[in-house]
């Protein structure tokens, strides 16, 4: 029996998907899984979770800890002794940025265990300086493979020196039939829109930050309402919180349609599907996006989507032709996405309908599963690098031996 061990910074609903699916594909072979967190609670994602048998070890290494609030040391230093009492066979460790990630690399390193890095960064994400790619090269190297969202993150990758036949796809998924369960039962429940707008709307699902350009998304709102003839024309719902909830306000307030922008604030996954249900439409307008989970959500609920063309999960979830899903678009064009929200809300019934039926078949084969087979594919990928290497070492010596 081998033991893999996958370490995320805290478990949210879909980490917990993901590692549910991996646990019972890794059962099936006869393994084990052990999942290590760092913190049982964070501050920019402070998700409600309810604590259940699990099909794997769950290891918190700060139960009582706030994420943002532990020195780095500590995580360092935690990590390795969680390593040494569970000494697994192979390790996926998210990012090469967090002190306990590559305390993780290292480890595995030393101790010649199979090391995959799990990794949704894409080039366009934020300014590249050389000398930090120097640096990203470096730490990348202590990885035997990687798994990733999708091809954006795939050639970044390989930028930084990961052999393309070393990388596996499908690290980002949610829990696609939870939501594609919740979202059919509250379109059929005779209360499913209490509390909801009337009208028709547009749904946003994001943290508040300047990098989510919910201020453009706003004004595009805006134009789309002045542009719009006689008839029903549709709201703006913004579920989220966050330090950009002053910029939000005033965006609303100076939009001249306030009035027809809903903000009910953070939403936590139980809560989700109803919005996702009853929306005309999904849009995410962000300007860095390394993939978009709540794109994933709303495909699996049934919604069709405008997705950033900025945004890891666009080529993926709203493939071409565009409408088949739904639209790809430029975010920082406010001319384009206002044209983007009328071709959704101007589009036929039956039209958004074949969209809302396409995403969710899109989206399925990305789920949890995808995932697991990923990490499994990963595994072994890492596995034929490190038996590589040993063939080498060995044939290196010979070859000493025999001069």
């Amino acid at each position: 029996m081998s033991t893999i061990s996958v370490c995320f910074t805290n478990f949210g609903p879909y980490h917990l998907a993901r590692l549910r699916a991996l646990a019972a594909r890794l059962e099936a072979r006869g393994d084990r899984l052990v999942a290590f967190e760092v913190a049982g609670a964070e501050r920019t994602y402070p998700w409600a979770r309810s604590r259940r048998d699990e099909p794997f070890e769950w290891v918190t290494l700060f139960p009582d800890r706030v994420l943002e609030t532990i020195e780095p040391e500590a995580c360092r230093a935690a990590m390795i002794e969680a390593l040494e009492q569970h000494r697994p066979d192979a390790l996926g460790i998210v990012g090469y940025a967090r002190p306990e990630s590559m305390a993780a690399a290292r480890w595995g390193a030393r101790h010649r265990r199979a090391t995959i890095l799990m990794s949704e960064s894409q080039e366009t994400d934020w300014p590249r300086a050389w000398w930090k790619e120097m640096i990203k090269r470096r730490r990348v190297s202590f990885f035997d493979a990687a798994l990733v969202g999708g091809p954006s993150h795939r050639d970044y990758l390989v930028q930084l020196g990961m052999p393309a036949g070393r990388i596996a796809l499908g690290y980002n998924a949610v829990d696609n039939d939870y939501f594609a369960r919740e979202a059919r039962q509250w379109r059929d429940h005779p209360a499913g829109r209490a509390g909801l707008p009337s009208s028709p709307y547009f749904l946003c699902v994001c943290r508040f930050a300047p990098e989510k350009n919910l201020a453009r998304l706003i004004e595009a709102f805006a134009r789309y309402r002045r542009a719009t003839g006689p008839g029903r024309p549709w709201d703006l719902v913004i579920c989220g919180d966050g330090p950009g909830r002053a910029e939000v306000d005033a965006a609303a307030a100076a939009s001249g349609f306030a009035h027809a922008i809903h903000r009910p604030g953070f939403v936590q996954v139980d809560g989700l599907p109803r919005w996702y249900a009853h929306a005309g439409a999904f849009v995410l307008p962000s300007l860095i996006e390394p993939w978009g989970l709540v794109a994933n959500e709303a495909a699996a609920s049934g919604c069709p989507l405008l997705v950033s063309h900025r945004a890891g999960c666009a080529e993926t979830l709203v493939p071409d032709p565009p409408g088949a899903t739904g639209r790809r678009f430029d975010p920082l064009d406010v001319g384009e996405l206002a044209e983007a929200l009328n071709w959704i809300a101007s589009s036929p019934v039956e039209a958004r309908e074949a969209m809302r039926r396409r995403a969710a078949e899109v989206v399925s084969a990305w789920g949890p599963g995808r995932f697991a087979e990923g990490v499994v594919e990963a595994v072994e990928l890492a596995r034929g690098r490190r038996a590589g290497r040993r063939g080498a070492s060995a044939s290196a010596a010979a070859g000493v031996r025999a001069r």
